[in-house]
């Protein structure tokens, strides 16, 4: 057996850890600022485990860790479809979305598992980076209050980074990472930052009621009942529990009465389905997200097994909306707004069950779901696919790969 030399084995166990940390820094960063620092930071992340440690110890652990390689199956599905896409381009576009569904996890099969010190700085390093922008946005709202507000009633959304839904899916996320914090008693320096936990998550909560993004305040109140809902069956604690699910009933009203942002958004989401009932869907939030899901069954039926292929599908949905509704204007023709039927569409009913698997195992790969961090970042990413396609692109994936791995590394990396 070779034996390695004590500046590979120092490499290992120190540097490796803190340039993991770097990295998924620099993605947080790129989640809120840059898409570049997002690139660099997954870049990093991959390279280090090989630079710094064992080649061949990486794929060895890679490939005995299923909950690491069936996450290949989102990138599987895709690549698989360009054999019956007319459109290589836009199809290779879909492939380079989906590298890190391998890549990634390769990478993490050769990162020992962060010590709990790291593990809570990666934490803090990401609540910081959303109570900064956010705190931006909010600034930014406050001082063109009545112009925004006007929007907001109109359909629009507050000025937010990139996307305002994965944005406020992150934020929801972050909200819970304090929660967890608080819980568990994590400090990087001393206990009194357990005032700092609860301060952000009451920032976090506030704030997700003044953004006003549906599908953030939704991923927020799952997020809450599912932990009461732990805290109550799990643990015996019946207090957290109960006092969790009346903030779940009461406070939705109460934002409605009291925050304005919050108010508009629900007056245009009214507004929205009345217009939606006349068979009017142009320049409508809620009816082009439904227009385009059922512009993406129609075209799933046309390929029920196997779907119509990645690299086909925006030409197919830009062909259905020129041939049956000329009245949508170009900026409105979306590719389904369903993280479920994009995949149908473009990968059949086999693309969706093994996209499926590539979701649910991991969570039942050494019993990951008794952790109720891991199954709230599920909820979160879950209760998007229903009116976004979220992992098709940069930040919805780079978003839920990186906390799934880095849960998994600090879960499950030694059992």
């Amino acid at each position: 057996m070779e034996k390695e030399s004590p500046l590979t084995i120092k490499n290992r166990h120190t540097l490796l850890p803190w340039v993991t940390v770097i990295g998924c820094m620099l993605i947080f960063i790129g989640f809120v600022a840059s898409r570049a620092a997002a690139s660099i930071g997954m870049i990093t992340l991959l390279v280090a485990p090989f630079v710094l440690g064992s080649p061949k110890g990486v794929f060895k652990n890679y490939l005995r860790r299923k909950e690491l390689y069936i996450l290949s199956l989102y990138f599987i599905i895709v690549l698989v479809s360009g054999l019956y896409s007319a459109d290589k381009n836009d199809w290779l576009n879909w492939v380079r979305i989906k590298l890190p569904y391998v890549a990634l996890p390769i990478a993490f099969a050769g990162i020992q598992k962060l010590d709990t010190k790291k593990f809570t700085l990666v934490l803090y390093g990401f609540m910081l980076t959303f109570f900064v922008s956010t705190t931006a946005i909010l600034i930014n709202y406050f001082a063109h209050y009545a112009a925004i507000n006007e929007e907001l009633y109109k359909g629009g959304a507050l000025p937010i980074p990139f996307s305002h839904i994965r944005y406020t899916l992150m934020l929801a996320f972050a909200f819970f990472c304090a929660i967890y914090l608080y819980g568990k008693k994590l400090y990087v320096l001393n206990a009194n930052e357990k005032w700092l936990h609860l301060l952000f998550a009451a920032f976090a909560f506030v704030a997700l009621h003044i953004l006003a993004v549906r599908s953030g305040l939704l991923a927020l109140y799952l997020g809450l009942l599912y932990v009461a809902l732990f805290f109550v069956f799990r643990q015996r604690k019946y207090l957290v529990g109960v006092a969790a699910v009346a903030l779940v009933i009461v406070l939705p009203f109460a934002a409605y009465h009291f925050v304005p942002s919050f108010h508009n958004k629900i007056s245009y989401m009214e507004y929205d389905i009345h217009q939606i009932r006349d068979g009017k869907y142009n320049n409508l939030s809620d009816g082009i997200r439904i227009l385009s899901t059922q512009i993406g069954i129609d075209i799933w039926k046309q390929s029920p097994v196997i779907g119509i292929g990645a690299g086909d599908l925006r030409t197919e949905v830009n062909k259905v909306y020129i041939e049956q509704y000329p009245n949508i204007t170009e900026p409105n023709r979306k590719v389904p707004h369903n993280q479920f039927v994009w995949v149908l569409a473009s990968t059949g009913i086999v693309g969706l069950a093994l996209f499926l698997a590539a979701f649910f195992v991991p969570l039942f790969t050494k019993k990951l779901y008794k952790h109720w961090p891991v199954m709230v970042l599920h909820l979160i990413i879950f209760s998007s696919f229903l009116t976004e396609d979220t992992l098709e692109e940069q930040m919805g994936t780079g978003f839920y790969l990186i906390f799934l791995l880095l849960l998994m590394n600090h879960f499950n990396a030694d059992e």
